[in-house]
């Protein structure tokens, strides 16, 4: 049986797709609504087993909160962890505290507001061969699974893109598009991904694809979406830029790699939280 911890778009999306495969898993959720729908080739209601604590039958955790909420749940896991999380960080407290953990990368473009969760792009699920169970009922429910050696390169190519196009957008309060039609907002995403392929260089780790490319496509492919920083920002909640431009600057720091551009971008997204925040 499965269990998901954290019901907004990510973990509403994983739950669509346990539900067409035939799965009603347990849900533990602060936010809490009468249905709950994904917008997805039509309007689905999920079906779900509301719940404080997950029973032991539960095989695999799937956690889906924001990655600064992490240490609140870790009590609250059962069977094997699975981080589906933007950014580093919440993975690798999990591991320190159970020992266990395993990552994977949602590509999906999936936004949630209200009880809705809408998908505004296809995408792919990229998971560990670890997980090769878990991975074969999500692709039954529908999804788009590729299953992977080694998920460490895709994680940071996901921090990589994110990091490039979440405190640009955020700051500039505009689309993802900004980075295509401004060339100084393209100039400072680039700096920001040169700064993030030094460190992972640094760390040994061989990127999957292009990141350049790959921003830019993801900037293109969501030219007129709101980035979740930049919606976090402008709701006065918490960001996860200490897990993204955060991660980048911390493990710079760490391998000796100058991380100016990351640190600084970091550092005025904190300045605009801290600011909305302490309103």
């Amino acid at each position: 049986m499965f269990g998901v911890i954290g019901l907004g778009a990510v973990g509403s999306l994983l739950t669509y797709f346990l539900n067409r495969a035939g799965f009603a898993p347990y849900v533990i959720t602060r936010t809490l609504h009468e249905r709950y729908i994904v917008r997805f080739n039509g309007d689905h209601e999920l079906s779900i087993k509301l719940v404080q604590e997950f029973p032991d039958e539960v095989r695999y955790s799937l956690i889906a909160v924001k990655a600064y909420d992490t240490a609140k749940v870790i009590g609250r896991i059962k069977g094997t962890p699975v981080v589906f999380q933007n950014g580093i960080g919440g993975l690798e407290l999990i591991r320190e505290r159970l020992g266990v953990g395993y990552g994977a990368v949602v590509t999906y473009g999936v936004t949630r507001r209200g009880n809705t969760t809408e998908v505004k792009g296809l995408g792919e699920i990229i998971m560990p061969s670890a997980l090769e169970e878990l991975a074969d009922v999500l692709r039954g429910g529908g999804a788009n699974v590729a299953v992977v050696d080694d998920v460490e390169p895709f994680r940071w190519l996901k921090v990589i893109v994110n990091a490039a196009i979440n405190p640009v957008t955020a700051i500039l309060k505009s689309p993802n598009g900004v980075l295509l039609s401004s060339e100084p907002a393209r100039e400072l995403a680039l700096e920001v991904i040169n700064e993030g392929v030094a460190v992972v260089r640094a760390l040994g780790i061989n990127l999957p694809r292009d990141p350049v490319a790959e921003t830019l496509d993801v900037a293109s492919k969501t030219s007129n979406n709101y980035s979740s920083m930049l919606q976090d920002l402008m709701n006065c909640r918490e960001t996860e830029v200490d897990y993204i431009n955060g991660a980048i600057a911390r493990y710079g720091s760490l391998l000796g790699i100058p991380t100016p551009i990351n640190k600084t971008l970091l550092l005025i997204i904190k300045a605009l939280e801290s600011q909305c925040l302490n309103k």
